[in-house]
């Protein structure tokens, strides 16, 4: 398997808290560089900063938020697998986002859970308990919008949930996906405008 960019391999030193400052408080970089010096506080705190959005973003590429949890525990064993290789450049949120997406595909690629999945999603109308109408409707709404989100293909799918279920810049995106900005942009262009045509039936 190719390593994402910002993962060399390494060079054998550990790392120390490099200050006083509060675990919480420290940068992203910071905290891998303490899990390989063998402080497994440093890796649950960072896992405790991000899963909430890997487990938005994998829901949303997915469309089934049980295998959205497998898929973000999966994200953040494989990132600790990569401790020792791991090169603090700033960027573990893209690096952690590469590692998201490779899982989904992986996911998305099962036989078994396409066919699942279509079923479920075609079929199975959540029970509801008394909402108001209109949080009904809203609710409602949301879920065509993830029908038709998990018919576009995955390189649309992977930009839209990158930019607006992960809120990415488009040059972090460009970074994920390795792609330049400007296809960035017009992806995310071609996929609204596929993801309208689903919606209205077109």
């Amino acid at each position: 398997m190719t390593l994402p960019d910002n993962v060399i391999p390494f060079t054998g030193r550990k790392a120390l808290k490099p200050d006083n400052r509060p675990i919480t408080e420290l940068d992203d970089d910071e905290l891998m560089l303490l899990a390989r010096g063998g402080k497994k506080e440093a890796f649950d705190t960072l896992v405790r900063r991000h899963q909430a959005l890997a487990l938005l973003v994998a829901a949303k590429f997915l469309g089934r938020v049980h295998l959205a949890k497998d898929v973000a525990q999966n994200t953040f064993i494989e990132i600790l697998g990569y401790l020792d290789k791991y090169q603090p450049r700033g960027k573990f949120r893209s690096f952690m986002f590469k590692v998201l997406l490779n899982q989904c595909r992986m996911a998305v690629r099962s036989a078994k859970y396409e066919r699942k999945l279509h079923v479920k999603l075609a079929t199975s109308p959540q029970k509801t308990p008394d909402l108001p109408e209109e949080l009904v409707i809203a609710r409602e709404r949301r879920r065509e919008v993830e029908r038709a989100l998990y018919k576009l293909s995955m390189k649309f799918r992977a930009v839209l949930v990158l930019r607006f279920a992960g809120g990415l810049q488009y040059a972090e995106i460009a970074e994920v996906l390795e792609l330049p900005i400007g296809t960035v942009k017009s992806r995310i262009f071609s996929g609204l405008e596929k993801l309208r045509r689903i919606l209205e039936g077109k």
